[in-house]
C-alpha cells in the first residue's frame, strides 16, 4: 500500500546515516500507528540492520547513550530528539512473562516485526515504503486491536500486553478482535507476574481513553485481577460507576467514582498510586455522602475543610455520581456560584484568610499556648457566621474581652 508518512527531519537524518553505513532501517511500531491515524507521535523508535556497536560507530559524531545494549538498544541523540535504535532482533523464552531471558540478532526485518505485539504496532517505514506483514493497516482502517500470530502466545511472552490491548482500545477507541478478546479473559491471571507500577500505569492510561466505559466494563474480570474490591459489585453498579467516570476528565475524579464506598487508599497504595492522588481521593470518597448547603456560611466550612479545589472536584464528582433530583443539582449549582462569590471577594473562610494571626493575639497580651489557637477558631466561625467583622481592629477586640 502507497502510503506517504511525514517524519521530522532529524529522523530522516537518522534512517540516512545508517543506509549510508550500509545498514536498512525503518521508523517502527507506534510512530508509524500515529502518524497514519493522524496523530502527532511522542517519539521515533528505529529498528536497524545494524549491531549494537554498528550503530554507534554510525552515530560517532552524535551524542549515544547505551540504554540496553544487551537488548539491542542504543539512543542517538539528534538535535536534542532521542531516538532508540534497536538492532533487529528474535525474542529468546520469557519465563517471567515480561521481559526474553535472551535476545538473538537478525538481519531480517521480518523477523523483529514478528515478535511484536499487536498487528498495529508492527509496521516499519522508510522512504521506499511501508512494511506490512501482519495487516496492521487494514486493522488500523477497521478500528481492531488484534496480536501478531497467537495471542496466547503473544500474552504469555509478556503479561502486561494484556493490559495493552485494552488501552490501546480504550485510547484509539477501537475494538479487540475477537481471539485477542478470548485469550485477555484466559490469560488474565498472569497480570499476577507483572509489577503494580506498570499495571497502574496502563490502568490510568486505559481510564482516561475514549472507550473507557466499554473496556473496563467488558473486562471487569481482568481488572479484578489487580483490583479484587470490584468484584463486590455487581455488573450493573459496576456500569454505573464507569458512566459517572465517563462523565468527567481527571484521573482523580475518576479513581474518585470508580473506588466510592471502597477503601480506596489501600487499593491506590497497592498500585503504588503517588502520594497526592491517594490524598485526594480518599478526600473525596469520604467525603461524598456529605451534604453540601447552597449557602455562605455552610460553603466556607466545606472550602475550609477541603480547600478550594478539592471542594470543586468534590461537586464535580457528586455531580457525576449520583442521581440527584432537579432541586439538588441546582443547589449544586448555586454551591459553585457562592464558591466564586467567595473567591473574588477574597471573604474568610480559613484561619489563613483571617486578618489576624496568632502572633498578632500574643503581641496584644494574649499568653501562649492552646488559648491563642481557641480564640482564632473561635473568631473564625463567627467571621464565617457573618457575627463579626473580618478587621483586624474588630477581631482584636473581640480577643481583648477573652483574656
Amino acid at each position: 500500500m502507497d502510503i506517504e508518512i511525514k517524519m521530522p527531519e532529524e529522523a530522516k537524518k537518522a534512517l540516512n546515516i545508517l543506509k549510508a553505513c550500509g545498514h536498512e532501517a525503518y521508523v517502527v511500531g507506534g510512530c508509524v500507528r500515529d502518524a497514519i491515524l493522524g496523530s502527532v507521535p511522542s517519539d521515533w523508535d528505529i529498528t536497524t540492520s545494524a549491531l549494537p556497536d554498528e550503530i554507534s560507530s554510525c552515530f560517532k559524531n552524535y551524542r549515544t547513550i547505551n540504554t540496553g545494549l544487551k537488548h539491542g538498544t542504543v539512543t542517538v541523540v539528534i538535535n536534542k530528539m532521542h531516538f532508540e535504535v534497536t538492532t533487529y532482533r528474535i525474542d529468546g523464552k520469557y519465563s517471567d512473562n515480561r521481559r526474553p531471558d535472551e535476545v538473538t540478532f537478525t538481519d531480517k526485518v521480518a523477523m523483529d516485526l514478528k515478535r511484536r505485539d499487536f498487528t498495529i504496532n508492527s509496521l516499519a517505514y522508510n522512504k521506499d515504503g511501508i512494511v506490512d506483514l501482519f495487516g496492521g493497516i487494514e486493522d488500523i482502517k477497521n478500528k481492531i486491536v488484534k496480536c501478531v500470530g497467537v495471542p496466547d502466545e503473544r500474552f504469555q511472552e509478556d503479561g502486561l500486553r494484556i493490559l495493552r490491548a485494552m488501552r490501546f482500545a480504550a485510547v484509539l477507541g477501537f475494538a479487540v478482535e475477537e481471539k485477542t478478546r478470548e485469550s485477555i479473559h484466559k490469560n488474565k491471571n498472569l497480570l499476577r507476574n507483572i509489577s503494580y507500577e506498570r499495571i497502574n500505569s496502563e490502568f490510568s492510561k486505559t481510564m482516561m481513553g475514549i472507550n473507557c466505559r466499554e473496556i473496563l466494563s467488558e473486562y471487569k474480570d481482568v481488572v479484578e485481577v489487580f483490583i479484587p474490591e470490584i468484584s463486590g459489585l455487581g455488573d450493573e453498579l459496576w456500569t454505573e460507576r464507569l458512566n459517572s467516570a465517563a462523565l468527567v476528565d481527571n484521573t482523580i475524579l475518576k479513581l474518585s467514582l470508580l473506588f466510592y464506598g471502597m477503601d480506596a487508599e489501600l487499593i491506590l497504595r497497592r498500585l503504588k498510586s503517588d502520594n497526592d492522588t491517594i490524598k485526594k481521593v480518599k478526600l473525596l470518597t469520604l467525603n461524598m455522602d456529605g451534604e453540601i448547603i447552597p449557602e455562605i456560611p455552610a460553603v466556607k466550612r466545606w472550602i475550609n475543610k477541603l480547600g478550594l479545589e478539592n471542594l470543586r472536584m468534590l461537586i464535580r464528582m457528586k455531580n457525576a455520581g449520583l442521581k440527584y433530583s432537579e432541586t439538588e443539582i441546582k443547589g449544586l449549582r448555586k454551591a459553585e456560584a457562592i464558591i466564586d462569590t467567595i473567591v473574588k471577594e477574597n471573604q474568610c473562610y480559613s484561619l489563613s484568610t483571617l486578618a489576624v494571626k496568632g502572633t498578632d493575639l500574643v503581641a496584644a497580651g494574649i499568653p501562649k499556648g492552646p488559648k491563642v489557637g481557641e480564640i482564632l477558631n473561635e473568631m473564625l466561625e463567627k467571621v464565617i457566621d457573618d457575627e463579626l467583622e473580618n478587621k483586624k481592629e474588630a477581631l482584636l477586640g473581640y480577643a481583648n474581652n477573652k483574656k
